[in-house]
């Protein structure tokens, strides 16, 4: 009987097996160019600044003793912003010629991601998990801006979704909980650059960049 009922303990989380959380927290937001071209010369030098904005997420668990599988949905202010060298392309270039570009989006999204308790012992536990996240960019909460354009005014579309690689750790005690994650974006955020209408005509330009997101957040789970 003893032994019947440690089994049945053993075989319970520490927290009920479905389980909904509510956190915010910080993301640093940094840009990695992938493919820039102006006028067909391809450009290499660049730097990027990363920058830190904030997100919040309601956030769904399903348990085991062991493993665990978590959605929800969440809204992200992210921001970034970059330099690169027009003149890069050149090995005769004397100089410098550098345009940059500081970009803002709210995004929404929606993780899909599998998980392994390493430590479950009521009221703690800890668990890493991975898995893909996808990311809905409305238009119309994008905003980039360029300088060192000249008279040109460049306008950027961002892909509409994106798809991304997340994994994390995530660390709980009672019914508060810490998680920190990494996320990388798998696709090009630049959908399509274009001058505004009635702007003077500038180079052709192309600046392809993925970006990555390392996050801290603090929730409370129900």
């Amino acid at each position: 009987m003893a032994q019947a009922q440690l089994m049945d303990r053993l075989s319970l989380p520490s927290f009920p097996r479905v389980n909904m959380g509510l956190k915010v927290g910080f993301a640093a937001t940094g840009t990695y160019v992938t493919d820039a071209y102006i006028d067909g010369h391809e450009l290499s030098e660049y730097t990027m600044d990363t920058q830190v904005g904030n997100f919040a997420a309601v956030q769904f668990r399903v348990n085991s003793r062991k493993f665990l599988f978590q959605t929800g949905m969440s809204v992200a202010l992210n921001k970034s912003s970059f330099m690169i060298d027009k003149n890069s392309w050149n090995p005769d270039a004397t100089s410098k010629d550098e345009m940059s570009e500081s970009y803002s989006m709210i995004s929404f999204s929606v993780p899909l991601q599998v998980g392994y308790h390493i430590v479950n012992n009521d009221p703690y536990c800890m668990s890493i998990f991975t898995g893909p996240r996808f990311r809905y960019i409305p238009d119309k909460y994008y905003t980039a801006t360029f300088e060192n354009m000249g008279p040109n005014k460049l306008i950027e579309n961002p892909t509409t979704i994106l798809m991304g690689w997340s994994i994390g750790l995530s660390v709980k005690i009672g019914r508060t909980f810490l998680d920190f994650e990494y996320e990388a974006v798998i696709n090009n955020l630049s959908h399509e650059l274009s001058y505004e209408n009635g702007a003077t005509p500038g180079p052709d330009i192309r600046l392809d960049r993925r970006f990555s997101t390392v996050a801290f957040s603090y929730g409370v789970m129900f």
